[in-house]
């Protein structure tokens, strides 16, 4: 959905009612569960985004993903390719990690192989 938003152009206060017309099987029997104690307007993408990773992406999990992430590194073995892959992969889960760019870019060139 957030490829789709980006090409799209969606404003930002659209995007929730968006993703709920969406939402389909589990998901939207979790978001039925749970609208009911959500309070507008201050529910925004992020925060919708955020109560489905409580459902599908358990705590246990993010925080696997966290480790990786905080643990990744460059190898002896990895392209960049296959290092830029996993970086923007395992990003997804570390928000606070990526929040802007210039913090996202020294993350990843300081985990880039020495000779690169």
């Amino acid at each position: 959905m957030e490829k789709i938003f980006t090409v799209v152009d969606v404003p930002k206060e659209k995007k929730v009612n968006i993703g709920i017309y969406y939402l389909s099987g589990e998901a939207d029997i979790r978001w039925n569960t749970v609208k009911g104690r959500l309070v507008w307007p201050e529910f925004t993408w992020s925060k919708f985004v955020d109560e489905l990773r409580i459902k599908f992406y358990p705590v246990i999990v993010q925080r696997q993903k966290e480790k990786e992430f905080m643990e990744l590194k460059m190898s002896g073995n990895m392209t960049v390719m296959q290092y830029t892959s996993k970086f923007k992969e395992l990003s997804r889960f570390v928000p606070e990690f990526v929040s802007y760019e210039r913090l996202k870019m020294r993350r990843f060139k300081e985990d880039l192989a020495f000779y690169i």
